[in-house]
């Protein structure tokens, strides 16, 4: 046999070869795709077993608060404090903070927190809740006014959550903070 003839026949089975595999392979199951999905099963389950164990009190959050100067020397009012992620789930509190003997959160004051709560994802809102006049003092707008808050958590970067200057948060027993959480 010739060269070209050689060549011919080359050409034609690697045509042949192409053309079969193309065939097969079409017809194939896909089971990378299967194994896959199973993967994202068993990742799904974990996440479930993760989900569970955030309402364990078994993670630790570093909190500053500051006070602004131009707040009173003191104040009656409680403050509460509460922080969370993006999911939800519920809300960490730092309950009772302020009265007339507490004077962590008085004027220019910058008081550190450490505390244990159930494990959240990455902190991304705070509200703070002032409510007044429950004692037998005088009632009085004490304008209680805070810079800002920095929260520190235990696998995430910290996060501040700041307050305009003149922003008093008002006096109703209701939350107000800033939600830097991604919108779903």
């Amino acid at each position: 046999m010739q060269r070209k003839e050689v060549n011919k026949i080359m050409k034609v089975l690697i045509l042949i070869l192409t053309f079969s595999t193309i065939v097969v392979l079409s017809h194939a199951t896909p089971t990378l795709l299967t194994r896959f999905e199973s993967q994202i099963n068993q990742s799904s389950a974990l996440d479930v077993t993760q989900l569970q164990n955030f309402d364990k009190w078994d993670c630790k959050y570093k909190v500053t608060v500051k006070t602004s100067c131009r707040s009173p020397v003191h104040t009656n009012d409680i403050i509460t404090l509460s922080f969370g992620d993006a999911s939800r789930n519920g809300l960490i509190y730092i309950e009772n903070m302020g009265g007339p003997k507490d004077e962590r959160v008085g004027q220019c004051m910058t008081v550190q927190l450490d505390l244990e709560g159930p494990c959240r994802d990455k902190i991304c809102r705070l509200l703070i809740i002032r409510s007044g006049h429950h004692s037998l003092l005088p009632t009085f707008d004490d304008t209680w006014i805070v810079e800002y808050v920095y929260i520190e958590d235990y696998k995430n970067p910290p996060i501040r959550f700041d307050f305009d200057e003149n922003y008093i948060i008002p006096d109703d027993g209701l939350g107000y903070g800033p939600n830097y959480c991604p919108k779903y």
